[in-house]
């Protein structure tokens, strides 16, 4: 059964199948398409994205094909961001930044690099064979990921902090309005 053929619950109506198809999608989708795995109409699901644009919750690219609809990247990690603050602790999210330095020492050493510009241009050694490259590779896309990861769990801890002051009353407790120096 491909995705296409699934039936949808009866509590999502045209409009949520579209948002739910196109927020979905890791590769930038065109209308039909979205159209088709939503079973809707083009014209409805056009009219449906456009509205998710217009909110800022999908970009549009132009390709050769025309219009293709993708989640938009900000809004995807503001999203994220605000995920790790509702659901972890400030500690937990400092232990996660800990772990995700110590991968990273960990690869600097076993590939003998100071930077992930530095493992990028090793790919072109040629005293590595295709599975030490493709190694390599794959390292790189998870040193990449774990910096996005570091980023938003950095804005995490920011915002948790920024909301716990605005949740405490700091004239009642001091007299004055608190101040981080």
């Amino acid at each position: 059964m491909t995705e296409t053929d699934r039936e949808w619950p009866d509590w999502m109506d045209a409009s949520e199948r579209v948002r739910h198809v196109a927020l979905t999608r890791t590769e930038p989708r065109n209308a039909g398409w979205i159209a088709d795995e939503a079973n809707v109409s083009r014209d409805t699901a056009v009219k449906y994205l456009t509205r998710l644009v217009d909110r800022g919750d999908l970009e549009v690219e132009e390709t050769g094909h025309g219009d293709a609809y993708r989640p938009d990247r900000v809004t995807q990690f503001l999203d994220e961001v605000r995920q790790f603050a509702e659901t972890y602790s400030r500690g937990e999210l400092t232990q996660e930044l800990d772990e995700i330095a110590d991968e990273i020492d960990g690869w600097k050493v076993d590939y003998e690099v100071d930077s992930l510009v530095e493992l990028r241009q090793s790919i072109g050694r040629d005293d590595l064979d295709g599975d030490e490259r493709r190694d390599r590779l794959a390292v790189i896309g998870e040193w990449e990921y774990d910096i996005e990861m570091r980023e938003a769990i950095q804005l995490a801890i920011s915002l948790k902090r920024s909301l716990s002051r605005v949740d405490a009353d700091p004239i009642a407790e001091t007299g004055t309005i608190a101040q981080e120096g």
